[in-house]
């Protein structure tokens, strides 16, 4: 312990002012954490005013990774855009706060969450797409409402580490290990477990997938069936770039926090380390984003809500909003429950 506070030491810390300027640094947590939680809101609110055209398992794991990503941006405004608390009461109430709350714990249980999320998702994908009779008996809304607990299980009991290794003294909240070797190897645990098997798994998903639609594509097919093939690559594509949006915000935090825990020096108050952090943030921020810019879906719900009457009269005729539902105009005889 040398007193220093818990932004000095804390390597999940969001927030080393260093030698960036202040204002400008809470100016960048302003920006981003309001227009994640604008963004992911707005997710929420289209996925749930129009749920009956998001029926999906799919749109089920969006829906949870949106409110995931929404809740992590708000607590994200509450910790970093106040001023860092220096000491805290030397009583059990500071104590609790050191852990809980100082220690962004909540934080970072619920990006872990997301994380695991995202697996789910990818997951969900390549067996929509490479096996979609067994997609459609196995993944059903039950079935991804437990996906959906586990996450939030799973990213609030696995954080609990970071509750152990907190250190209250003197109203001072720090990290300590109990020796460099035990720290080496729980950072290598920590790395697999946050980074390297979630990347694996969502890498050889995706990458199976684009095989088998590229494989399909040269293929071709009849017009119905192309329409479908249309909707779910269209969808497919859309969580491919939220993957590919996560491996580039997470490698850099991920691999610093690694060579930090084999014992390389880092500096945490340091300008490159306050931009690695912020870019984890931008994760959860650029979600919204995409599916703006690339899920004709949700696009088309969007819609709804904001156009006036007379778009919602122009839509006649539009392909239906849900990604495993066929058209009317063209599969009235053909039942609408259909694998993704």
């Amino acid at each position: 312990m040398n007193g220093t506070t818990q932004t000095d030491t804390d390597p999940h810390s969001l927030g080393p002012e260093g030698d960036f300027p202040l204002v400008a640094l809470k100016a960048i947590y302003a920006l981003i954490g309001i227009g994640g939680f604008l963004g992911n809101g707005l997710v929420c609110v289209v996925l749930r005013t129009q749920k009956r055209s998001f029926r999906s398992v799919t749109n089920l794991l969006i829906l949870n990774q949106s409110v995931l990503d929404l809740f992590s941006t708000a607590i994200f405004l509450l910790l970093r855009l106040p001023p860092a608390i220096d000491r805290l009461p030397d009583t059990l109430l500071g104590e609790l706060v050191c852990r809980l709350w100082v220690s962004e714990y909540c934080m970072w249980s619920l990006i872990i969450a997301s994380t695991v999320n995202l697996v789910l998702v990818s997951l969900e994908r390549y067996f929509a797409t490479c096996f979609p009779v067994r997609h459609r008996f196995h993944f059903t809304a039950r079935k991804a409402k437990a996906g959906m607990a586990f996450s939030w299980l799973w990213g609030f009991t696995y954080q609990l580490y970071w509750l152990i290794i907190r250190d209250f003294r003197g109203g001072v909240c720090d990290v300590s290990w109990s020796s460099p070797t035990l720290q080496m190897v729980m950072g290598v645990v920590f790395f697999v477990l946050e980074y390297l098997l979630p990347l694996s798994i969502m890498t050889l998903a995706y990458t199976s997938i684009i095989l088998l639609l590229r494989r399909r594509r040269r293929l071709g097919g009849i017009v119905v069936c192309n329409v479908f093939q249309r909707a779910k690559r269209n969808v497919t594509v859309t969580l491919c770039l939220v993957f590919i949006f996560y491996v580039l915000c997470w490698t850099p935090t991920s691999v610093t926090y690694l060579l930090y825990n084999l014992g390389f020096p880092y500096d945490f108050n340091s300008t490159m380390h306050m931009v690695v952090t912020v870019i984890v943030i931008l994760n959860a921020c650029v979600n919204p984003i995409i599916y703006t810019l690339k899920y004709e879906q949700f696009q088309r719900q969007l819609k709804i809500i904001f156009c006036s009457r007379s778009c919602k009269r122009n839509r006649v005729g539009a392909l239906s909003a849900d990604d495993d539902a066929r058209p009317r105009n063209q599969l009235r005889n053909i039942s609408q429950h259909v694998p993704n």
